[in-house]
C-alpha cells in the first residue's frame, strides 16, 4: 500500500499515515488517514519511515485496521513515485 507518512511516534510505538492511490490520470488521492504500529522488533522499518516522506508498506492485518502492524516498508523517492503515476498512466492507454 502506498502511503504519505506524516507523523512517526516511537515512544508510542505508532506511525500516522494517509493512504494514497493514484488515479487513472497519475493524480495521487488521499483515501484515509490511518493509525499503525510499528514493529516492537525492527528498527529498519522505523528508520525507513522516519526518512521518507512517502512510502510502500505492508502489514500483519487488514490495513484499515488502525491497530495492524507495519512488518515491511520501502522508502519511495519523488522519482520514484513519479515512475508509479506514469505506469499507471501507461496501463490505462495501454487498456485501450
Amino acid at each position: 500500500m502506498l502511503v504519505k507518512i506524516n507523523r512517526i511516534d516511537v515512544g508510542n510505538n505508532k506511525a500516522y499515515v494517509t493512504k494514497l492511490d493514484i488515479d487513472d490520470y497519475g493524480s495521487i488521492i488521499p483515501v484515509s488517514n490511518l493509525e499503525l504500529s510499528l514493529p516492537a522488533n525492527d528498527e529498519s522499518v522505523i528508520e525507513i519511515l522516519k526518512n521518507s516522506s512517502h512510502a510502500a508498506v505492508f502489514t500483519l492485518h487488514d490495513i484499515e485496521d488502525n491497530n495492524s502492524i507495519i512488518i515491511s516498508a520501502s522508502g519511495l523517492s519523488n522519482e520514484e513515485l513519479n515512475r508509479e503515476k506514469q505506469k499507471t498512466i501507461d496501463a490505462l492507454r495501454n487498456k485501450k
